[in-house]
């Protein structure tokens, strides 16, 4: 069933469909959230803060965007007022190893493997230490697939910003990963 007939149903009181909704995007806004503060506690305060706006705000939405391009904006301005509450500016993410590795789907054999996974920390060290708009955008476009136009909602921004960003951010990224390739080939 799609997005916009559950909140017409969970609007007319049906809790089956609000459990739906929630089990439909919490996996996933409980990573972003995780990416964006690294703590397994927090996060969990956090999802269930999303939670309470959108089963708040329901019928608020609008259906100018998708239903996820919101529910994502509830998560982004929620972890923003978490940072602002403790004053935490800068936070780095954990991103866990498997899902780095979803960006590659093809088998590796365990020689390929061995080397993927120090490649794969070393990817997750250095988007750790990119700051916060590179941190989401990257998620939001790469691991999510939203749109530019669907970032830009979600991250308060034009899409010209968020493209912008994103080249910036993957810039960066490919910059930062490349001096720590030929540092590692000049120690050997």
């Amino acid at each position: 069933m799609e997005d916009e007939n559950l909140v017409e149903l969970v609007l007319d009181g049906d809790d089956g469909a609000l459990e739906t909704l929630h089990a439909r995007y919490f996996q996933q806004l409980f990573q972003y959230i995780y990416m964006q503060t690294s703590d397994y506690h927090d996060s969990e305060e956090i999802i269930q803060d999303v939670f309470f706006k959108m089963a708040r705000n329901l019928g608020e939405f609008e259906g100018k965007s998708s239903f996820k391009t919101w529910l994502f904006s509830i998560s982004r301005n929620t972890v923003i007022d978490y940072y602002r509450k403790r004053d935490k500016h800068r936070k780095t993410m954990a991103m866990e190893q498997r899902e780095l590795e979803s960006f590659t789907d093809r088998v590796k054999s365990s020689e390929e493997q061995v080397i993927q996974n120090g490649m794969m920390d070393q990817i997750a060290q250095e988007l750790n230490r990119l700051s916060p708009d590179y941190r989401t955008v990257l998620h939001l476009r790469l691991m999510e697939g939203f749109t530019t136009k669907e970032t830009a909602n979600i991250m308060g921004k034009t899409t010209f910003a968020v493209k912008s960003l994103q080249k910036r951010a993957r810039k960066k990224l490919q910059s930062v990963l490349e001096m720590r390739w030929m540092d590692s080939e000049a120690k050997i």
